[in-house]
């Protein structure tokens, strides 16, 4: 289906989904999912975009001056600080935990969404 969300569901599949419900069998299940190559493939490009460049840019990151003027400098100034604390904050909370959350940590939050 294009524009429709895959959310848990592989990226290929071999066979068409059914189109009743009730109707499909471990087998034709197990026919459809992809095989290991195309898995490990696919697997392999969700790993290679999800890395982080050695130069990259994280949440109140600015190396370029854009702006001179004082109340701007200080509103950046201001953010910055509360990312930290957002971060400090994060990262007391998952001290401790087998799997620690840090996925929405402002510094591990890339300031654009290139890839």
């Amino acid at each position: 289906m294009i524009g429709a969300p895959g959310f848990n569901s592989p990226p290929t599949m071999r066979k068409p989904p059914p189109t009743k419900k009730g109707v499909a069998t471990i087998p034709d299940i197990i026919e459809s999912l992809p095989d290991r190559g195309r898995s490990c493939w696919h697997l392999g490009a969700v790993w290679a975009l999800s890395q982080f460049q050695e130069n990259e840019l994280f949440l109140g990151m600015y190396p370029d001056e854009h702006f001179i003027e004082k109340p701007v400098k200080e509103a950046m100034e201001t953010f910055r600080k509360k990312l930290a604390e957002v971060s400090r904050l994060i990262k007391a909370r998952n001290e401790g935990k087998k799997l620690p959350y840090y996925y929405l940590s402002p510094d591990r939050v890339p300031n654009s969404v290139a890839v």
